[in-house]
């Protein structure tokens, strides 16, 4: 996870001016930008996948996990890891599709990719005699070869979509467009990145409550992710079109639909969570027929209510603050936030207080809630303005 988001940071800097430069027209830039993405991520990817391969159990030590998982774990991190390139590159193409308007590429992509998982997990889980491998292996290969084929259609879909990689584009070296570029994906990646060691801390957290509140976390996320989907599409369509606002020069315009994302996005997750809590204990049987995780699992669901709500404001705010390039705000806020309180707050009301699971989850809402109300004043307050316009400028030069 503190990988691929390091990955998605170091291209979002180059997909923020894309944005931009399609709002202007400027296809040349498109390609010049997308090439510097396309080249960082395929490096990124390769030393990743070198240290996955070689540094696994070391990495795994730091997690504070049993013994009898650390080994699954590291046998599973080997091939996964050692094969991360593929979600790199992947990664990126994904992000030059959704900015060139193919819209469905995600979908096509997601369908394809779980139903190869689907079906092979099925296979090496439920029948192993049929394959020859054993389940962690085989559920490892099975989502390497997932990703190796949601890379391949990315990167032709965005082939079919104009976009044009070549090493020739780097001639000149574009140094502005590479300034530029650092400038907004390396505050980006920061606060991605410290958003991630903050979630391996308080994970870390959770595991010295014992196996049964590791499941029911795990459980509990599995669900919640689905109640943010579709508020997540809306902000990310939403950042994409701030963006060619912002090239085109309609800042009121831009303003105007940020707003109304952000709506939608909350309204979307207090409906979704409402509907998860109602169904909670037979959804939760989907994963697990032991009472105990069900009983604790079904509490964190009615605190993960106001998470939701906090992270409906994160999403639609944060993404439109990045599309305009105001990347250093966030930074600060989200480090004060992310480790004060939640960190801070997972180990006081979690393990000083004795609320277990459910005081890190309180965290996890004081958290996104400080997060998406603080945002929301910094986008009301036009203060992004003048820092957008001159980036403007420099893209436009």
């Amino acid at each position: 996870m503190v990988c691929n988001t390091l990955t998605f940071s170091v291209s979002a800097g180059a997909i923020i001016c894309i944005n931009q430069a399609i709002g202007m027209h400027n296809l040349k830039k498109v390609n010049l930008l997308a090439t510097i993405a396309a080249s960082a991520n395929t490096l990124l990817g390769l030393l990743f996948s070198l240290l996955f391969a070689t540094q696994a159990e070391l990495l795994l030590s730091m997690m504070q996990l049993e013994e009898d998982t650390i080994r699954g774990a590291v046998n599973y991190l080997h091939i996964t890891g050692g094969l991360m390139v593929f979600q790199c590159i992947s990664i990126v193409f994904n992000s030059l599709s959704r900015s060139m308007g193919r819209i469905r590429t995600p979908l096509l992509i997601n369908i394809v990719t779980n139903t190869i998982n689907v079906v092979g997990n099925w296979l090496v889980v439920y029948h192993p005699e049929l394959t020859g491998i054993d389940p962690v292996s085989g559920v490892a290969m099975t989502s390497v070869l997932a990703q190796f084929t949601g890379m391949v259609i990315a990167v032709l879909v965005a082939h079919h979509a104009g976009i044009r990689i070549s090493l020739k584009n780097l001639r000149p070296f574009p140094k502005e467009e590479l300034r530029l570029t650092l400038s907004l994906g390396i505050p980006g990646g920061l606060n991605n990145i410290s958003y991630s060691l903050c979630q391996l801390v308080t994970t870390a957290i959770i595991s010295g409550f014992g196996d049964l509140m590791v499941s029911a976390k795990v459980y509990v996320t599995s669900l919640a992710g689905y109640v943010a989907l579709v508020a997540m599409s809306f902000c990310q369509a939403n950042s994409i079109m701030v963006g060619y606002r912002i090239g085109a020069g309609k800042f009121d315009e831009a303003k105007r639909l940020a707003m109304f994302v952000a709506r939608i996005a909350v309204l979307s997750n207090l409906l979704f969570s409402a509907a998860l809590f109602l169904f909670r204990v037979p959804l939760l049987g989907i994963f697990t027929r032991d009472a105990a995780i069900i009983q604790t699992a079904a509490g964190v669901l009615l605190i993960d209510f106001l998470v939701e709500t906090g992270r409906a404001l994160n999403n639609a705010f944060a993404g439109s603050l990045n599309a305009v390039g105001d990347v250093r705000f966030q930074l600060a806020v989200n480090q004060l936030s992310g480790w004060l309180i939640s960190v801070g707050c997972s180990w006081l009301f979690g393990v000083a207080l004795g609320w277990g699971l459910y005081g890190v989850w309180a965290a996890f809402a004081l958290d996104e809630l400080t997060r998406g109300l603080i945002l929301r004043s910094r986008w009301i307050s036009d203060r992004w303005i003048s820092g957008a316009e001159k980036r403007r400028r420099a893209l436009a030069g």
